[in-house]
């Protein structure tokens, strides 16, 4: 079964995000980042179509399934968060949102790469696969792409466009950020953001064994 590994690094430091729970206050962060505590004290999240349960000792599955460190670090970061920032609707790759890319190319176009690689001529099996994690069809974006929403960490949402090839230009995948994400997510958790969709995708496609880097079988083919 293939896996989207995560490099040492990066699995470290999701794993140091996730041990930041521990001096969390959850019960005052949650609210404020558009998420409820229960009375349990842990917090629910869904994400890509799985619901998690995050607490100062652990970030479970609600199906009692594993959580890969990539989604563990993901959660963890996004409620570790400070402050909250009001959505503009304006969509900006990360290259932009953090002004290290000059021309607007995305820095991290490596991590998304695997979307244009693995979906460039088949956008029904994209559109069928962003339908199993979470994602809503949100029709031609202003660049004439067709524009995929996923948001289900509040203030947080993230935008896929799919532009088809033609006579002129091959088919091209871009993942956007709004451009208030950089008021309170770090940078790194940008490109969790982005290193979990890819999986998610890839995996609900049958295109990749795990979405998350862990031996189950979350959407049929991988985890989460």
């Amino acid at each position: 079964m293939a896996h989207l590994n995560l490099s040492g690094n990066w699995e470290h430091y999701c794993l140091n995000q996730a041990a930041g729970l521990a001096e969390t206050d959850l019960a005052a962060q949650a609210p404020a980042l558009g998420l409820n505590v229960n009375v349990d004290g842990r917090v629910t999240v869904r994400l890509f179509g799985r619901d998690y349960l995050v607490g100062n000792q652990a970030v479970e599955a609600a199906d009692g399934r594993p959580v890969a460190p990539l989604h563990q670090g993901l959660l963890a970061h996004y409620l570790r968060s400070r402050g909250r920032a009001g959505l503009t609707g304006q969509w900006l790759p990360i290259g932009r949102l953090t002004g290290m890319a000059v021309s607007g190319a995305s820095p991290s176009g490596n991590l998304i790469r695997p979307l244009t690689d693995r979906f460039g001529d088949r956008y029904a099996a994209f559109a069928e696969a962003a339908q199993k994690v979470g994602g809503r069809h949100q029709g031609l974006s202003s660049s004439g792409g067709e524009a995929w929403l996923f948001h289900d960490l509040p203030f947080f949402p993230v935008q896929v466009v799919f532009f088809e090839a033609d006579d002129e230009f091959p088919a091209e995948v871009q993942v956007l950020f709004d451009s208030s994400a950089p008021i309170f997510i770090a940078y790194e958790c940008l490109e969790l953001m982005e290193m979990a969709l890819v999986g998610e995708l890839l995996s609900a496609a049958g295109l990749l064994g795990c979405g998350g880097g862990c031996d189950c079988d979350h959407h049929g083919a991988g985890c989460g």
